[in-house]
């Protein structure tokens, strides 16, 4: 892992992995809350070996970067750490491509790459999700969302259990057993934080009308973390024609942990290497 360090904000672990031989093109991958980017060391072959070079990083106050565990005191620090972290790969030579790179991002991940996208414009070749967090599967009753407003107010680091396990994320018991048990994961959400991302998700369907580059979303039919209705109004509201909403029976929130994860990675990747090669 490498640092990229800036004045004032937290530092942010990184790393960039090239593939054999001459890159067709790139992406940048953005994981989802309570995780960390080394869960995805298994999707990442799949994509270099369809020539893509692959960065990725771990999300303020995740897993080896800096920042108080799990919190943000603004959603726009998440799409600011996207945005400083493009520019600072422009200098790297194994991330430069004559493409402009492909956004992806898993659950909250997929919310801050749709920020990204809608700000970066033709800074991007395309955008590719997985389970994006546009809503919550179960929102909590209004008045405990309208409590959790005020005390945000007060004490925005107050932690909340997020009541979210393994099993709500992957059919296979290895995968369950590894994210309940990952030193680097956590199990809570801050009431600022909870706060600040609802705000934006509230944005997300002005946000995509920007967004005029293809996009490509896979989302699990049995998903219990997210809202599908949610990103089904996303994608009616995107500025691009070429857009495509793949939802599977059966899958739960993490589509790229699934038994089969493979399907899934492949069918990214090769939108990824279309859109780079356009």
């Amino acid at each position: 892992m490498q640092s990229f360090v800036r004045g004032g904000q937290p530092r942010l672990a990184y790393r960039v992995e090239t593939p054999q031989g001459a890159p067709v093109g790139r992406v940048l991958m953005v994981h989802g809350y309570a995780e960390h980017s080394a869960r995805y060391d298994h999707v990442v072959p799949l994509w270099l070996e369809r020539g893509l070079v692959v960065a990725r990083f771990d999300l303020r106050g995740h897993g080896r970067s800096d920042g108080p565990q799990g919190h943000v005191d603004a959603f726009e620090d998440y799409v600011r750490d996207v945005r400083d972290l493009l520019r600072h790969l422009e200098g790297d030579p194994s991330f430069r491509h004559p493409r402009p790179p492909v956004l992806f991002g898993h659950s909250l991940g997929g919310l801050i790459a749709s920020f990204a996208a809608a700000e970066l414009g033709s800074g991007v070749a395309g955008l590719a999700l997985t389970s994006p967090f546009f809503g919550i599967a179960k929102p909590p009753p209004k008045l405990q969302a309208a409590l959790g407003r005020l005390v945000a107010k007060v004490a925005p680091g107050l932690r909340q259990p997020s009541g979210l396990s393994g099993q709500d994320m992957t059919h296979d018991q290895a995968r369950v057993q590894a994210y309940d048990a990952d030193p680097l994961g956590f199990h809570h959400v801050t009431v600022g934080w909870f706060v600040a991302v609802t705000a934006a998700q509230e944005r997300a369907s002005e946000r995509a009308s920007r967004i005029h580059v293809p996009f490509f979303c896979i989302a699990g039919g049995d998903d219990r973390v997210v809202s599908l209705p949610a990103t089904r109004r996303f994608v009616d509201a995107l500025g691009s024609p070429d857009r495509e909403l793949d939802v599977r029976p059966g899958l739960f929130h993490e589509v790229l942990n699934e038994p089969d994860y493979r399907d899934h990675a492949g069918r990214l990747g090769d939108h990824m290497v279309s859109w780079s090669r356009a």
